[in-house]
Order: structure tokens, then sequence, then C-alpha cells
């Protein structure tokens, strides 16, 4: 299945975390949904660790109306804030999400299907281009909701780096462009399709390649995003 970029900005939304009256802490999540076996639907919002371990019963988070207006709801509407999982190792965290008759009305074309995550240990292909989508700096909720995107090319495959956050080991895979504050959390996309002039080109599917988890630099003035691989949320969603 493809996936659009104006249907995958309605997978995404806003988490907003407030520090105090006039500051907070602003990451990207997004809707996943995973089958149960039972002709039901598990719901997750999934997100980076260090996104996720700074929500409280105060945060929020922001979504799209069908109007493409913004509408901001506690993330506590959707369970309990000690919910969260978080992986042991990865910038990854994941969120049970328990419907109710008060939030099932926002969730209608909302989730991005489990089935396309790249769990596999495979790196993504340089040759592909690739679509973050996601809130840098909080912006894109102010009145209509517009989620930022910018598009790059991996950079490298899987490498073991140390964790901004934790400064703990970790695989991920690089971009060529640098992440911005805001971003993390975000999914990377191959969505699937690209449209050169009058000409598309369309493979089998969206896939969704990694998580944001922030940006790399040195004393060169070099920068580049480092992105949390898929095949960790499969720890998560799919753990007894």
């Amino acid at each position: 299945m493809i996936i659009t970029r104006d249907e995958a900005f309605k997978t995404v939304c806003e988490l907003r975390t407030p520090i105090n009256a006039s500051q907070y802490n602003i990451g990207t999540g997004m809707f996943v949904s995973s089958p149960t076996g039972n002709n039901q639907i598990r719901g997750w919002i999934v997100t980076a660790s260090h996104v996720a371990r700074k929500t409280t019963d105060l945060s929020q988070i922001i979504i799209a109306t069908p109007e493409g207006k913004s509408e901001s709801l506690q993330l506590s509407m959707f369970g309990s804030i000690s919910n969260w999982k978080h992986h042991k190792i990865a910038d990854i965290s994941v969120f049970p999400v328990c419907f109710t008759e008060e939030n099932m009305k926002f969730m209608e074309k909302r989730f991005f299907p489990y089935d396309h995550f790249n769990l596999e240990h495979t790196a993504v292909s340089r040759d592909f281009e690739l679509t973050a989508i996601g809130f840098p700096h909080g912006l894109g909720t102010e009145g209509s909701f517009s989620p930022f995107t910018f598009r790059s090319y991996a950079s490298s495959g899987f490498v073991t780096l140390n964790r901004a956050d934790t400064n703990t080991l970790s695989d991920f895979f690089c971009l060529e462009n640098p992440s911005v504050g805001g971003y993390s959390g975000c999914p990377v996309f191959d969505l699937g399709y690209s449209t050169n002039g009058v000409m598309q080109i369309r493979k089998e599917r969206t896939w969704c390649h990694g998580i944001m988890h922030g940006t790399m630099s040195d004393n060169t003035g070099g920068k580049i995003a480092m992105v949390t691989p898929s095949f960790y949320l499969k720890d998560l969603i799919e753990a007894k």
C-alpha cells in the first residue's frame, strides 16, 4: 500500500510537555496499528525514548482534524503515562493506546500499519529518497496542521554509536542532512513514489525505516542526522 505525504501527515502528532508557563519540551510521535490475530487492532504511539521520558500528566498531543486544523488533546486521554514501554538499548518507546468512547472519534484513518515498517536487519539503500515528517521547534501546529518535511538519503548502513541522551551504544543509520530540534521521534519514510516532471515512479508500498534520534556534529561544523532503525520496534510491540 502506498501512503501519500498528505496521508502520512495524519499519522504524526506533536508531543508537547510544559516545562513552565512559556516553555515546552517538543517532540514528534506517530500512530501505529498492529493486528492482534482475533480481528482486532492494537494502537500505539511511537516516539524517541528521550521524548517519551519527559512526558507527564500535563503532556498534550496535537493532531490534525478532518478539516486540516490543529487539535490539542491530553495524552492521558489515551492511557496512563506509566504505560510507556522503553527499549533497553535503542532510543525508541511505545505507548499503548487505550481506546474509549471519548478518544475513538479522533482516531479514524490515523494509524500507520505495523507491517509497513522495515523490521529486517537490512539497511535502507542509499539510492532511495527518504522523507522525515515532524515538527521542528514545534512549528506546524498553530492554527492549520502542517507538519514539516525534509528529504534526504541514507549516508551509511548500520553503525554503532553513542546515544546523545544516554551516551550508551546503539545501532543507527545516518542521513546526509542534519535533523532539527522537534523532529526527535519522527518517522523516516520511503514513501514509495517520486515524481520527476510528468513521470511518476511507484513501488509496492510505503516503508518506515526508522525513528529520528537527533543530530551528530563536531568542531568542523559538519552535521548528519542519526536515525534509530525500525527493527528495534519489533522488540516492543511483539514482546510477550
